[in-house]
């Protein structure tokens, strides 16, 4: 018995170390493959390196970077109120979050206007709208080149799609708009301009709900099925009535009336159908005809411009009409108020129009000028009306000659 015990416990030794033989090859050969994936604080460490070069000629370098998660609520204890914070817009309508330390945006800003980084030296100012305009195309290039650097796809769904979104004020404000269940906080070290000034970016990304995530299939047949269910409904019948006209007819003749009897249609029926749905609602008219012998309706369409109206300008080479030009009034002086003209105000000039005045914006001839004169004279000197003889008091005129024997005026040359 004690050989037997001393043989068994013999092999179980040799099985242990041949197990821990290859835990350690398959160890070394896991930290090998992690050592050559592109994780998440990696691809940041050089795809921001990439990006600020490219975009601002400016050396900046991730000196440290962790990825922290956390709850919603509990990310507003992260931010900093003197920060320049930002909010992504994100796919589907998710919403994340950028922090930026105040002494990066300085350089970004100094970087941009003198093309060079000098040591923060100044006094802490509020963020401005602009410094966001400074930071937004470093933010859209970081995010639009991270993804194709990642090796996992958990990370290019955390990272995809991400954009700037707008500057918010203080965090309280910030974190109101977070509204995802979970974040990623990805917090980057970064020295600007081989150590003239060091910060931190801080990235917030909402998680994946587990709960909303669905597969590639489940997304190909949803949208089979959308498709089938569009072409199901444009396939179905849809029942039309057409209303020549309704005839009001006391229940009686309606029991008395036998084949043959005729009733009579409301004049102008014919280019005036109704086309009605099998509840009676009135979709459309139309108008009776002919087509391959068979009576049909043509239904009537209602002009785009009924409810579109082609008023503007651009508009015009739409229009079927000829192209009409706008006579310029006046030159008018500068400040000059318009005035409507009214009938008092015509009345009042034709008071005052003297002889020799012009008429109609041009001169009087000087014999017209001249006849408007001998005619003011005459009317002058008319006796007034009231010393006129009464008609009754006239003679009898059927004694005057006949006036058939006058010259012709025409051929006279008069």
């Amino acid at each position: 018995m004690p050989y037997v015990q001393a043989v068994e416990t013999a092999e179980f030794m040799g099985e242990t170390e041949k197990t821990s033989v290859l835990g350690r090859i398959a160890a070394a050969g896991r930290d090998v493959r992690q050592a050559r994936a592109m994780t998440l604080p990696k691809a940041m460490r050089v795809t921001l390196a990439k990006v600020a070069d490219a975009l601002m000629d400016l050396p900046m370098a991730v000196i440290g970077a962790v990825v922290d998660k956390m709850p919603g609520d509990a990310v507003e204890g992260q931010l900093k109120d003197d920060a320049l914070l930002m909010l992504l817009d994100g796919p589907d309508g998710h919403v994340g979050a950028a922090a930026f330390d105040p002494v990066l945006v300085g350089g970004l800003i100094q970087q941009q206007t003198m093309g060079t980084v000098q040591p923060d030296q100044g006094a802490p100012r509020a963020m401005t709208r602009t410094d966001a305009a400074i930071c937004a195309p470093l933010i859209d290039m970081l995010f639009e080149r991270i993804v194709a650097v990642l090796d996992e796809q958990e990370d290019k769904t955390l990272l995809e799609g991400f954009r700037f979104g707008a500057k918010v004020e203080d965090t309280r404000t910030l974190a109101m708009a977070l509204d995802a269940q979970d974040y990623a906080l990805v917090r980057l070290t970064v020295d600007v301009a081989r150590g003239a000034r060091q910060g931190e970016i801080l990235f917030v990304l909402p998680l994946p709900d587990p709960f909303d995530q669905t597969e590639g299939d489940d997304d190909e047949e949803d949208t089979f099925e959308q498709s089938s269910m569009t072409d199901t409904v444009m396939a179905l019948n849809a029942d039309l009535k057409m209303v020549l006209c309704s005839l009001h007819l006391p229940l009686g003749a309606l029991q008395s009336m036998s084949p043959g009897d005729e009733l009579p249609v409301t004049p102008g029926a014919f280019p005036n159908v109704q086309i009605t749905t099998s509840t009676g609602r009135i979709v459309g008219r139309g108008i009776v005809g002919h087509v391959n012998g068979v009576r049909a309706v043509k239904p009537q369409r209602k002009p785009s411009h009924a409810t579109q109206p082609l008023r503007r300008v651009s508009d015009e080479p739409l229009v079927d009409m000829p192209r009409v030009e706008e006579i310029p009034g006046p030159a008018r002086r500068e400040g000059e108020a318009t005035k409507d003209v009214t009938e008092d105000d015509i009345e009042a000039a034709m008071a005052a129009l003297r002889p020799g005045d012009p008429v109609l914006g041009q001169d009087v001839a000087p014999e017209v000028d001249r006849d408007i004169a001998n005619a003011s004279g005459l009317v002058e000197n008319l006796p007034a009306l009231a010393d006129l003889p009464h008609l009754d008091d006239l003679p009898d005129l059927a004694d005057l000659p006949d006036l058939s024997d006058l010259p012709d005026l025409a051929a006279n040359g008069g």
